[in-house]
C-alpha cells in the first residue's frame, strides 16, 4: 500500500496462496478503515469463488477475465506496467536487502530475518517520503522568507528616496 509492506501471513507448509484472498481483504479493511477499490492480483488469485467475493463486497478486480474476453472486460486488466511497483518490492527486498540470501539455520530466526527486511523496506520508504517533505517545506520557507525581505526592502528603499 502506498509502498509500504505487511505481513501478513507466514508459514512453511505448502499451501494454495489463493485461498487466501478474502482473508486478506478483510486485514486490509481492519487495517485502514475501509474495502480497496481495486485489487491487482496474479493468476493464482482469480478464482471463481474469490471473483464472486469481491463483487460482493463491491470491489473492482484487476486481472484477466475468465473465458474469452469481451473488449469492455479487456478494459478491466492489469497493463503490463501496472503491477511492477508491487513486484518491484519483493525485487529491492531480495537483492538490496538480502531475502534471497537468508541462511539461518532456525525457522524463528529466518521469520525474524524476513520480518525485520520488511521493517528496513518500510523505513527506507518512510525516510523517503519524510525527506521528499522537509524538502518541500524548506522550500516554502525560504521562499516565504524572500518575499518578506524584499517586501521590507522595497519599504526601506522607497523611504530613503
Amino acid at each position: 500500500m502506498d509502498g509500504f509492506s505487511f505481513l501478513d501471513d507466514f508459514s512453511w507448509d505448502a499451501y494454495n496462496e489463493g485461498t487466501r484472498l478474502p482473508e486478506s481483504v478483510e486485514k486490509y479493511k481492519k487495517r485502514f478503515g475501509y474495502y480497496p477499490e481495486n485489487v491487482m492480483v496474479d493468476k493464482i488469485y482469480c478464482t471463481r469463488l474469490n471473483r464472486a467475493y469481491l463483487k460482493e463486497k463491491g470491489i473492482n478486480l484487476k486481472a484477466k477475465p475468465l473465458g474469452r474476453p469481451s473488449k469492455q472486460a479487456l478494459s478491466n486488466q492489469v497493463s503490463p506496467g501496472e503491477r511492477n511497483p508491487i513486484e518491484g518490492k519483493f525485487g529491492q527486498a531480495k537483492t538490496a536487502y538480502g531475502l534471497d540470501r537468508i541462511k539461518a539455520r532456525l525457522a524463528q530466526t529466518s521469520e525474524s530475518w524476513i520480518a525485520s527486511i520488511i521493517l528496513v523496506l518500510n523505513l527506507v520508504n518512510l525516510a523517503e517520503r519524510v525527506r521528499y517533505w522537509l524538502k518541500v517545506w524548506l522550500k516554502n520557507q525560504i521562499e516565504n522568507l524572500l518575499r518578506v525581505w524584499s517586501v521590507k526592502y522595497a519599504i526601506l528603499s522607497k523611504n530613503a528616496a
